[in-house]
């Protein structure tokens, strides 16, 4: 009975560190993804798949469905920027929220990020940078 406890534990805690595991890939991805829509002015997306509500009304200054429409608009407006993700230094999870220390550039220059991401509607997106 004992060795039967211990197996189930043992199977139950890498179940939750391949969850983790999973998490971390999922929200590496929603960055890399957040670059990619960025770069290619993919409004759809960007504004609809890969940012959070939140984000959407503090960076548009809209508020709701507004906001998106908000979104679209300034997306399609940006003309030359391109940004890189050089490096992922490292991603964290804690529940829903997880914070991802990643390098990247833009004309040129190099910059650490600290970006904020957040699990909505089963999703990870991106909610804004570290003072964001």
């Amino acid at each position: 009975m004992v060795r039967a406890l211990t197996a189930l534990l043992a199977l139950c805690a890498l179940a939750l560190a391949a969850c983790g595991s999973d998490d971390k890939e999922q929200v590496n991805q929603t960055v890399r993804d957040f670059v990619k829509a960025t770069n290619t002015r993919d409004t759809k997306a960007f504004c609809d798949e890969l940012v959070s509500q939140q984000f959407l009304e503090q960076s548009t200054g809209a508020k709701g469905d507004k906001a998106r429409n908000a979104c679209h608009t300034q997306l399609k407006s940006l003309k030359n920027l391109k940004v890189g993700l050089d490096k992922i230094k490292s991603t964290k999870v804690d529940g829903d929220k997880a914070t991802v220390r990643a390098v990247l550039s833009a004309q040129g220059q190099k910059q650490d990020q600290v970006l904020r991401l957040v699990k909505e509607d089963g999703d990870w997106k991106l909610a804004g940078g570290a003072g964001g």
